[in-house]
């Protein structure tokens, strides 16, 4: 009876104290529910707006999409400028560059240029035969194998990057236009010229000793004794001198065409370099 007792006691025991559980875990859940207000619908129903309001809404995002494309367009601009300015520092190392060749190959036409007059009186005044180491001496000198290589890549990288247009300088972009088209007409005639006279080279080197000139390139001393002319016909004298006359006629010009990019370019160092100063 005693171990009843204890068991019935137990149990309701058990009983009072899930009993007073109870309260406990309603308001635990009540709690919870509260908390849980992801699964409430939100309220849709706003206050409906002022007019000035959405005006000041347009107003702010109009001028923040404003200012950001202001803002492009001057960070653009300092890049095409910062660019521009190391195109004409470019430009201006090749305008340098070009200058000694220009100063280079005036010396050398000057120097040549009396030379074939010579060659051409001889010819003409039939003397070819008269002094063969003075005439060998001539023919060593007007032989000179001498190309002007002018550089324009400065000037096409301008042009290809589209840095040209964003020169301001009216007067500068007129100048080199007119720089690069005096190169062109330097460029065009000598290809011209030397197309020409190359049709007449096989006939010239059939009347000369050309042995006679194959070692000078190894020696620069070396003076070549040539052999004597055969007697020419008059169709073969008149090609001689046509030869040497349109050497001549030349290298006169590329002087004066130098005379014209040398001044160019020191009109167009001139401008750079107000430009690079500021």
């Amino acid at each position: 009876m005693s171990e009843q007792s204890n068991i019935s006691g137990e149990q309701e025991t058990n009983l009072n104290s899930g009993l007073q559980e109870i309260p406990l875990n309603l308001e635990n859940e009540k709690i919870l529910n509260e908390n849980m207000e992801v699964h409430h619908h939100p309220d849709l129903h706003h206050k409906r707006k002022h007019f000035k309001e959405y005006v000041l809404e347009f107003f702010m995002i109009f001028l923040a999409v404003t200012m950001g494309f202001f803002a492009e367009s001057i960070r653009e601009h300092f890049v095409e400028l910062r660019n521009t300015r190391q195109y004409l520092e470019t430009f201006k190392q090749e305008l340098i560059n070009n200058k000694r060749a220009f100063i280079i190959a005036d010396s050398v036409y000057n120097s040549i240029v009396p030379s074939l007059d010579s060659v051409v009186r001889v010819f003409f005044e039939k003397r070819e035969n008269q002094d063969l180491h003075l005439m060998g001496r001539l023919l060593k000198h007007v032989k000179r194998v001498f190309n002007t290589s002018i550089d324009k890549a400065a000037y096409q990288q301008m042009v290809n990057s589209g840095g040209l247009k964003n020169l301001d300088n009216q007067a500068l972009r007129d100048s080199i236009s007119t720089y690069v088209g005096q190169i062109e007409l330097f460029e065009t005639y000598n290809s011209l010229i030397y197309s020409r006279r190359n049709n007449a080279i096989t006939e010239i080197m059939k009347m000369e000793d050309a042995y006679a000139f194959s070692f000078w390139r190894f020696n620069p001393g070396y003076a070549p004794e040539i052999r004597p002319y055969q007697k020419m016909t008059e169709g073969e004298r008149r090609l001689m001198i046509f030869y040497y006359t349109s050497n001549m006629l030349q290298f006169s010009s590329d002087i004066i065409q130098l005379e014209r990019l040398t001044r160019s370019n020191d009109h167009l160092m001139t401008m750079i370099d107000e430009i690079l100063d500021k």
